[in-house]
This record gives C-alpha cells, structure tokens and sequence, in this order.
C-alpha cells in the first residue's frame, strides 16, 4: 500500500541523528521506575476533543486509546480493535473491537463507546478541531456490541490516516464520565472527568507545573507498560531543560529547540539525540479577512486587516522575506527555506518556492501600489511565543528585514497558551511566527486552513480552498491526486493564505537509559513499551 511508505518513512530515514547506547536483547526489559519528561509549555486544558496543542496530544496518547494506530513505517496496527474490513467501494468500514478493554473508570469500550466519540466529534455544538476530517462520515452503526460500522458518504483516501494518526487520532472519552462530568471538569484535567483507555492513568495536572500518570493496571495488551509512573514537568526555558538533563534531573527532553541541539551534544555525548524529515511547517502567518462578527481588530484601524490586500500580502510575506537568511541564521543551515502550504517532509510536497524570491525592489513597490511609503510608512504587529528561543530569533530577522522595504514591526511575546488563544480562537493578530502542526499528508492540514475549520488560522473565506481538499481527499488514485496536490500547491503560493518560511527540524532527547523509545516525529511521543536500564 502507499500508506506504508509516505507516511513516515522508514525508520531508517526518520532517525537522521541517534546516539544509542546498548542493543536491547529480547526479555531484558525491567519494570518500574518513573520516567520523568521535560514540555517546554504547558497543557492547554484535558478536553482533548477539543483543546490545542501538542503538549495535550503527548500526554493523551499515553492516557488513551483509539481504534487503530500506526507505526513509524506506515503501518495500520490494531489498538482497540482487533480487525477491520473495508469494502471494495471503500464506503464501509467495518471494526471488529476487542473485549477486554477497560476505561480507567472500570466501564468497557464497545461499539457504542465509538459511536458515541464519533458523533461527538461530528456534532457542531463540541467545536472539534477535528471535525474537518469527520465531512466524508455519513453514520456509524453499531451492529453488535463489538462490531461497529463507519458508513462513508463518499470515498476518502485518508480515512485510515485520519483515525490512526491525524493530531491524536480517534481517541475515546468514557461516555459514563462524560455524561456525569461538566466540560469544566474535563478542561480542568480532574482525573475522574477524563478515564482513558490507555497504558497510563491521569493522577494529577497542576496547571504550568506537572502532570503524573500511572501505571494501568487493567491495560488490554498483556504486560505493558513497563514504567510505574511517568512524570511530566513544565520547563519553559530551554537552557534549563538542557541544565536539569545534564544533572539526570530529566530522562526526557520531548521537544528540543534546534538552535541548542549542537549545545546539548557537547554537554552530554552520550544523549540520544534523535530527529528525522521537515514534517513540520515554520510559518508567518498574516490574518487575511475580519472575524465572523466584523468588529474591528483595534480601535485605530478600519473593519478589514492590512493583509486582507494581496499586494501588501505578497510584498511582506512573498518578495519581502528573505527566507534563506532565515534558516542561515535561525537554523544555522540546517532545514530547508520553503514557500508551500505543506513541510517538506510530507506526501505529495511540492518546491513552490520559486514563486516568491526574495526581492525588496519588488515589495517596495507592490506597497507603494497599495498606498504605502514614506508618508504613510506600513506598520504591523509579529507575535509569536516562548515555547522555542528559535521563534524569537526568526522575528527579530522578519523585523530586519522588514525595516529594509520601509514597514515597521513591532514585536509582541506572549505564552504558548495565549498564543494558542489568539491563534485557534480568532484574537487579533496582524502576523505571528510558529512551527505548526506535523503534517503526514496534505489533507491533514484542512483542520487548520479550510475555510469551515474550526482553527482556520488565518481566517480566510476563500471557497476554493476547501475545493481543493475535497478534491484530493476524494481522489483515490495517487497519480492523479499527486497532480492535485501541486495545483493546490501553487495555488496557495500565489494567494498566501498560508506563508511557510521554511521546514522546522523537530528534535527529542533521551538519556542512555531510557531503552526502547520509538521516534515518531511531533505524531506520537509513546511511552507504553519504554523502560528504564538504571
């Protein structure tokens, strides 16, 4: 199948740079023992539906479980269901559920459980980021206790992607706990509101501080997890993070910014230092169209956002970017200056590039076109946030390189959670810099650049897009939807409402004891079959 070598790879190519320590034999590994993590940010809330965020993602992923998962090559393996069939129209599929599997509150997941997700994930009321992948379901149907069926009004070429691995992929709520818990419970992560599925029970989350999971007991795969608990801390600042590791304070770094790796390598030699494809897009994202109510961004501005005019777009985030100095300085040359709606890394990624060299004469002039110039000079505000020292870097270059076509930027920081506040839940922002979500397919970023989406991100209206999604979702032969996938490419180059500047090396680091950790990019950070050599 294509699935099982675009997605992520081999193993092989993913881990670019991996110092391991010993070869685990078969047998030897030892259970008990906390695995203590370091998240550069905070978790935005436990309403995992619902809530953004990769931090929530890491953690849910241990805490539950789904129907099916992938593994680093492309593989679909069974999570809770043992089985699958996919009729040859590929509009039904049928899911055969294991019966030994337990929520974290006693009550068993059956059929029922997974129409009940599935329909909450679809219902408009629940404000899903993920409900974008859910337009092709037409029903679920339970046909017996086990036995449930996803019945699809269209074919869709990505509907196993999307229920493996798409952000968290299809993970389940109690529906008991559900019922019986408020979504402030859930937000607020009280254990009780939020029983997975998964190898690993919710303890406790203080909010900017910790997260503890244990061991559960009663997971359905014999055997696992080998940890007894799994502490996760919040450590915002990078040089700290690298400071608790080197004192074997952390045994896990899950997200390392790329500008301290070659530091991190020097304090600790033998650290595994593990990362793989640009799967992941840098942006400067410009909001484009006004919020749904119309009101104004602020006072001294009219209805409509400054980028809301493709030339001031274009002369900004095209021709006024020079994206190779960028990635020289910020990344010290090590990712790859790039202009597409989708990394590098991804399936069906095209170089567009071209389509916007960097050229000062150029934005110069577009701006001046659109009314701007010395008498009225173009001001706008770059935000991003603190979660990687990288992000600063890149503004203060935009900001530069800004000053040099006559437009003034005033830079503004904020939290990961603000950020993600203003981002998801359309604040005002004029342009903001960050490294978004992973991606495994272009369809994969509909949640966050269809025009229906919830977390639109730059608030776009554009018809043309969803178009274009609905085309290559649909398109099951993976020539004609390759050619798709490069229209939809330059399409996006030409309009802007999507402005990558370049991939964005994602890095993890271990310590040489923490045996039989699977790199799996920004998708999955699993824990379930790690163990401890100490």
């Amino acid at each position: 199948m294509r699935s099982r070598r675009l997605v992520f790879g081999t193993a092989a190519a993913l881990v670019m740079t991996i110092l391991l320590s010993d070869v685990t034999t078969a047998g030897a590994q030892k259970r008990g023992g906390t695995l203590r993590v370091a998240y550069g940010n905070e978790i935005s809330n436990l309403d995992f539906h619902t809530a953004p965020g990769y931090e929530l993602v890491w953690a849910v992923l241990n805490m539950n479980c789904g129907l099916i998962s992938m593994t680093p090559d492309g593989k679909f393996v069974p999570d809770a269901a043992e089985s699958w069939q996919i009729s040859p129209d590929g509009l039904l599929y049928t899911f055969k559920l294991k019966k030994n599997v337990l929520f974290h509150d006693g009550t068993r997941l059956d059929a029922s459980v997974v129409k009940f997700n599935v329909d909450r994930i679809m219902d408009p009321a629940t404000r899903s980021s993920m409900r974008t992948f859910y337009e092709p379901v037409h029903s679920v149907e339970v046909l017996d206790p086990y036995t449930v069926q996803i019945r699809l009004k269209h074919p869709y070429a990505f509907m196993m992607h999307m229920l493996a691995a798409y952000r968290m992929g299809l993970m389940f709520y109690s529906p008991a706990a559900t019922q019986k818990y408020t979504i402030e419970d859930r937000k607020a992560g009280k254990p009780e509101a939020v029983p997975g599925c998964g190898p690993f029970k919710l303890v406790e989350w203080v909010k900017g501080s910790h997260l503890v999971m244990d061991r559960f007991d009663k997971y359905f795969e014999p055997g696992l997890p080998y940890l007894d608990r799994v502490m996760i801390r919040v450590i915002r600042d990078p040089v700290t993070q690298m400071a608790a590791f080197k004192a074997g304070e952390i045994d896990f770094i899950a997200d390392l910014s790329a500008d301290h790796v070659d530091t991190l390598r020097a304090q600790n030699p033998r650290a595994q230092i593990m990362t793989g494809k640009e799967t992941t897009p840098m942006v400067a994202m410009m909001k484009v169209t006004v919020p749904a109510d119309g009101k104004p961004m602020s006072k001294d501005r009219g209805p409509h956002p400054i980028f809301n005019d493709i030339r001031v777009r274009k002369a900004v985030g095209c021709y006024g970017i020079d994206r190779k100095e960028i990635v020289k300085i910020a990344f010290k040359g090590q990712a790859t200056p790039w202009l597409g709606i989708i990394p590098p890394g991804t399936q069906d990624t095209v170089d567009v590039t071209h389509m916007c060299p960097y050229d000062p004469a150029r934005a110069k002039a577009l701006l001046a076109d659109a009314g701007y110039g010395p008498q009225k000079p173009l001001t706008f505000e770059l935000m991003t946030n603190t979660e990687k020292s990288v992000f600063h870097v890149i503004v203060t270059v935009i900001k530069e390189q800004m000053a040099r076509i006559g437009v003034t930027t005033n830079i503004r920081l904020t939290d990961k959670v603000s950020w993600m506040n203003v981002a998801t839940q359309d604040g005002p922002f004029d342009m903001y810099v960050e490294d978004l979500a992973s991606l495994m397919t272009v369809d994969q970023n509909s949640f966050l650049s269809a025009s229906t989406a919830s977390w639109n991100s730059t608030r776009h209206t554009d018809p043309k897009v969803d178009e274009y999604y609905a085309r290559y979702g649909r398109e099951m032969d993976p020539v004609k939807r390759k050619a798709i996938a490069r229209e939809f490419q330059e399409f996006s180059a030409d309009k802007l409402y999507w402005n990558t500047i370049s991939g964005s090396p994602f890095y993890q680091v271990a310590q040489p004891w923490m045996k039989d950790y699977v790199y799996q990019a920004e998708f999955k950070v699993l824990y379930k079959k790690v163990w401890l050599d100490k």
